[in-house]
């Protein structure tokens, strides 16, 4: 598979072809994402290698991504979620780290805890006060496609816990919300 370092964007206000963006800071694959209002942030991810790099990017201005700081492990296939402020790293395929930054200023992540398994390609959502990954696959146990919903409060560090289940196994799905934790209402 190819990794690419493109950065595409859409307006939601009208239909439409992606435009270009920008670039991230190096090829990747698998990143997990958040948001303020203002930063798009990129965390980890797959290419050459497993990746540690945070880019940033101020949303309002295309260009290229600029270098945030690094995860406190390298990860893929992670999720990401986010409240106006914070932006959080949760786990991946390679690491149970939870992990945080200020989304507003740059530097590297802090710990803010640990997943409750090795959750990989699970899809993540969250409103400004719960962050939840959906699905995917168990690394813990031989990549088991799994119904687990996990979930943290982003405004306080800690360990992730048993939000509930999903109706089926899933992995590779989509996530969303009715209110996006980067988004002032």
């Amino acid at each position: 598979m190819a990794r690419v370092n493109t950065i595409d964007y859409i307006t939601l206000a009208s239909a439409g072809n992606a435009a270009d963006f920008g670039d991230l800071t190096v090829s990747r694959d698998s990143a997990s994402s958040c948001s303020s209002p203002i930063r798009g942030v990129f965390g980890g991810g797959d290419g050459s290698s497993t990746f540690d790099t945070i880019d940033y990017i101020t949303i309002a201005t295309t260009g290229n991504a600029s270098d945030f700081g690094n995860l406190t492990a390298a990860r893929r296939q992670g999720g990401g979620v986010s409240s106006s402020t914070r932006g959080v790293f949760m786990g991946g395929r390679d690491s149970n780290i939870i992990d945080y930054v200020t989304i507003a200023s740059t530097g590297n992540a802090t710990d803010f805890g640990d997943m409750t398994f090795l959750q990989a390609n699970g899809k993540a959502a969250s409103s400004k006060i719960t962050g939840v990954v959906a699905g995917g696959q168990n690394n813990s146990s031989g990549d088991a496609v799994v119904n687990s919903i996990t979930s943290i409060t982003i405004a306080t560090t800690g360990n992730a816990t048993d939000f509930g289940d999903l109706t089926q196994t899933v992995q590779g799905s989509g996530g969303t919300s009715n209110a996006h934790g980067g988004i002032a209402a």
